[in-house]
């Protein structure tokens, strides 16, 4: 994928907290574990919502026969889709969608895009408003940009709880329901496809070392507004994504994408028991391995890995006996490259995990086992 075109992709985000969509845009109590998951103006005085049970159903790609599938699940499930509207300090709002995974405990699950803005600042305040117009002031649980997670807490709610399903299981061609508050103001609209393709993965505009991975694909309608709203199995009624951004160019169509629910629920997780997610760390500093170091060192000019200028006193780099001038061309045998930048590949490891680096030193590749440590 090109850099022009991720950054074109990823941009078109569902949700967020400016005002205006674009037409190609898809903008307490104790914490625990999880005990099971462009931008568009909030709206000023939200249209009356459709019930569970008269909440509109559009099939994308489904046999006339299931339609009665469709409309059981959104009968039992739309009430914990929620619009969650985010306000700057100078009080614009912004909107887009979230769901209840534990209602005794009030976690709404959204996307961090929804929380905050492009630039990264978090929002002063939050709303949460239920499909019955019910108003809840919201507490931001926990926030993950590098996988677009975010947790909110409403307090208990009377609502049935989504169930996180597994993503992995889920299987390709399998109909799929969106729920979400489209553009805002159309709340618990629901859309209708297929699960189109798993194990995605889309450049981040926020940063170009960080890669949005194993995202689920959809041909199911998703609009501004409906970030952070569930993407439903319809056989198991159990959501496997969160929709998050969509791809629209021309020439194409229906390329919508979702976080899984299996990263949903990891991070999810770690935000209620933190508040945060803490990365392992190597504890260096690199840049990319270009052609000509690569040739001055006995290695093909299409060598791709990183050359590390420092390692930090007294990280787990140093105590593994990494040194400056060393180039790492694997973690756990995945190549570091454009596509599997170092930053994107240590997302999946935590402080006391153990990785195998694939070290270059002294005209050979040599292999070094690391226990990464917390940041500094």
């Amino acid at each position: 994928m090109s850099r022009g075109l991720a950054v074109f992709l990823v941009g078109a985000l569902v949700g967020g907290i400016a005002g205006g969509a674009v037409a190609s845009l898809v903008g307490g109590g104790p914490r625990g574990d999880l005990s099971i998951p462009g931008p568009t103006g909030a709206p000023a005085t939200p249209p009356s919502a459709p019930t569970a049970a008269t909440a509109a159903a559009t099939p994308a790609a489904a046999s006339p026969g299931n339609d009665s599938e469709v409309v059981n699940v959104v009968q039992e499930l739309a009430s914990s889709v929620v619009t969650v509207v985010t306000r700057t300090q100078s009080g614009t709002p912004g909107s887009g969608s979230g769901f209840v995974v534990d209602a005794q405990r009030g976690y709404v699950i959204t996307n961090e895009h929804v929380v905050a803005g492009p630039t990264g600042a978090v929002g002063a305040s939050f709303e949460v408003i239920f499909p019955d117009n019910r108003r809840v002031t919201a507490k931001l649980i926990g926030r993950d940009r590098d996988t677009d997670v975010a947790v909110l807490e409403v307090g208990a709610q009377n609502v049935k709880p989504l169930v996180l399903g597994n993503s992995d299981d889920a299987p390709i061609g399998a109909r799929v329901i969106a729920i979400g508050s489209a553009l805002g103001d159309f709340r618990n609209s629901v859309t209708v496809g297929v699960l189109s393709g798993k194990g995605r993965r889309l450049q981040s505009d926020s940063d170009p070392n960080i890669f949005l991975e194993d995202l689920i694909q959809t041909d199911a309608a998703i609009s501004p507004g409906n970030s952070g709203g569930p993407l439903i199995l319809a056989a198991s009624r159990q959501v496997i994504g969160m929709n998050t951004l969509v791809i629209r160019v021309r020439g194409s169509e229906g390329l919508g994408f979702a976080v899984s629910s299996n990263t949903v629920r990891q991070i999810a997780d770690e935000l209620i028991k933190s508040g945060t997610v803490e990365r392992g760390r190597i504890g260096i500093l690199y840049q990319s391995l270009s052609a000509r170091e690569a040739a001055s060192r006995g290695l093909p000019a299409n060598t791709s890995g990183v050359l590390i200028s420092e390692v930090v006193p007294g990280s787990a780099g140093a105590s593994a006996g990494l040194r400056a001038g060393d180039i790492v061309l694997k973690v756990n045998d995945q190549q570091i490259d454009q596509e599997h930048p170092l930053l994107t590949i240590m997302l999946r490891y935590r402080p006391g995990d153990k990785v195998r680096l694939a070290v270059f030193r002294d005209g050979r590749e040599q292999s070094m086992e690391i226990t990464l440590g917390r940041p500094t």
